[in-house]
């Protein structure tokens, strides 16, 4: 009797076995997710779960550095089926990176499956310095104080600084690493008013500028902030903390970043 009941105990194991090795969770199978720098640059990598910890730098899943030519492995079992991922890349001196409005060769969200386990990071030919200006490498926004104002003509750009009234000096610009902005400006009754707007932020390959187009609710353009103003040479090769941002509705102002 005792061989019997060992013998049920056994079987009733095997089956416990055979059923949990039957059970599917909610993980990825199979090989791993291969995240390939095609940079000429060691990429750092940072992964989010939500898109709203991929704007805010908050709870980072999953981290690590890949050199040149060199792949970063995870295993698919990390990943959780059918689910949405946020990638957050960048080089050193952020010139590489993924802070693009918009540029169809370069992700930063991704689904792994068994049909798709490999990220390719790459990027332009030309190195961008746009995250290093408008967003200071890795802050979530940055605040711009107008500190000066101009009249333009002849390709030359004349301070009025001085004989404008306080008001028309208070001007401010935020913008926001999800490509929100706000301007804010004093009007006659000395109230503050915050216009929110959206932005493009673009690299001119050619001029090598990095130029900010903003945007009312009803995208049209408000006006353009380009970077690295030079006021006493009346170009731009200045500083990265300073720029020129022209308001359809204001004129020219020299941004001072905070």
């Amino acid at each position: 009797m005792d061989l019997i009941r060992w013998a049920k105990v056994l079987i009733s194991c095997c089956l416990l076995l055979v059923l949990a090795s039957c059970h599917t969770d909610n993980t990825l199978q199979g090989f791993d997710y291969n995240f390939l720098n095609l940079t000429d640059k060691p990429i750092n990598i940072r992964i989010y779960t939500t898109l709203n910890d991929y704007t805010n730098h908050t709870h980072v899943f999953m981290q690590g550095r890949i050199n040149t030519k060199q792949y970063y492995y995870i295993p698919v079992g990390k990943f959780v089926v059918g689910s949405t991922y946020y990638v957050d890349w960048y080089s050193d001196d952020y010139l590489y990176n993924n802070w693009y409005w918009s540029n169809i060769t370069l992700r930063n969200a991704f689904s792994p499956s068994e049909a798709d386990y490999e990220f390719l990071i790459n990027t332009v030919e030309w190195p961008d310095p746009s995250r290093r200006i408008w967003m200071k490498d890795s802050l979530l926004q940055t605040i711009w104080i107008a500190n000066d104002a101009y009249n333009y003509s002849g390709g030359v750009y004349s301070s009025i600084w001085a004989g404008l009234p306080w008001t028309l000096q208070n001007v401010s610009l935020t913008l926001n690493r999800d490509f929100s902005a706000h301007l804010k400006l004093i009007n006659s009754s000395s109230q503050t008013i915050d216009s929110v707007l959206t932005y493009k932020a673009n690299f001119d390959s050619v001029q090598k500028l990095s130029v900010v187009s903003l945007y009312n609710t009803m995208d049209s353009l408000v006006g353009t902030v380009t970077g690295n103003f030079n006021a006493s040479g009346n170009n731009f090769s200045g500083p990265d903390n300073l720029a020129l941002a022209y308001i359809k509705t204001m004129g020219y102002y020299q941004l001072v970043r905070q």
